[in-house]
């Protein structure tokens, strides 16, 4: 992380698990891997106890390309939520990562991986 607190290649990891809305499918929900100091970042309290971490997720539009990125802290006795609003530099690199990631796993444009999983399964043949 950089010193003005901006994430870099290094602090995060997209994985592989993806999901598409199922309302318009056109947004790519990622999994986002935190690998920098959450508490420092986000100014939360999860490094005081064990049983408190923090989930964040990015949600991917590719049509309009926008990025939303929402995130959890999870604790024992339930969770509470907030939205990130990334620099211009950290939305960019989370959005070339999970175009990285599809080109990885499935050899397709993240405009492809939703087109085809909103189409689904064709059942019956033909």
């Amino acid at each position: 992380m950089k010193d003005n607190l901006e994430l870099e290649r290094g602090d995060i990891a997209i994985d592989r698990e993806m999901d598409v809305d199922c309302d318009i499918g056109q947004e790519i929900t990622v999994y986002i891997e935190t690998w920098f100091d959450v508490d420092k970042k986000f100014g939360v309290h999860t490094s005081d106890d064990e049983n408190v971490w923090l989930n964040m997720y990015g949600k991917f539009n590719p049509f309009e390309d926008t990025l939303r990125i929402e995130c959890e802290i999870s604790r024992d006795d339930g969770s509470s939520y907030f939205d990130y609003e990334p620099t211009s530099a950290e939305s960019q690199l989370v959005k070339d990562m999970i175009t990285e990631k599809i080109k990885e796993e499935y050899d397709q444009s993240p405009q492809e991986f939703c087109e085809e999983i909103a189409e689904g399964p064709v059942m019956g043949g033909m």
